[in-house]
């Protein structure tokens, strides 16, 4: 698990080795975070093989598999989901200054299988 919760964090993970259409993916939302005015609105949380729900929890405070509406477990919540070649990305806005969680899912075995199901399962080509 990467986690990025501050612009600081995010600029320095850009300076680490990381797998190349994640390093891409990065620093595209860094960038429209900050042409957006974002930067300090924005906490990144890339979920890899062997990364656990409790994991996640901890990171950001909710779990991906449980709708923070109504406590429905397996029911996507999230504002906006993409696909791109191996990552899935979940977007949570939780605030009406336009604080947002991103979460980068790595399309990968050892990755939670509900989380990569519930992804698979919620995104459309129109999404």
């Amino acid at each position: 698990m990467i986690d990025l919760p501050d612009l600081d964090s995010q600029l320095a993970a850009l300076n680490q080795p990381l797998e190349p259409t994640l390093h891409k993916l990065l620093q595209g939302r860094i960038q429209d975070a900050l042409a957006l005015e974002l930067g300090d609105l924005t906490h990144i949380l890339v979920i890899e093989p062997g990364d656990e729900e409790g994991d996640i929890i901890d990171a950001i405070g909710f779990s991906p598999l449980v709708s923070r509406i109504d406590g429905i477990h397996l029911q996507p919540d999230w504002d906006w989901i993409d696909r791109h070649e191996g990552w899935w990305e979940p977007v949570y806005t939780v605030s009406n200054d336009g604080f947002a969680f991103i979460l980068f899912v790595q399309d990968a075995p050892g990755v939670l299988s509900d989380l990569l199901d519930l992804c698979r399962g919620g995104w459309t080509a129109d999404a």
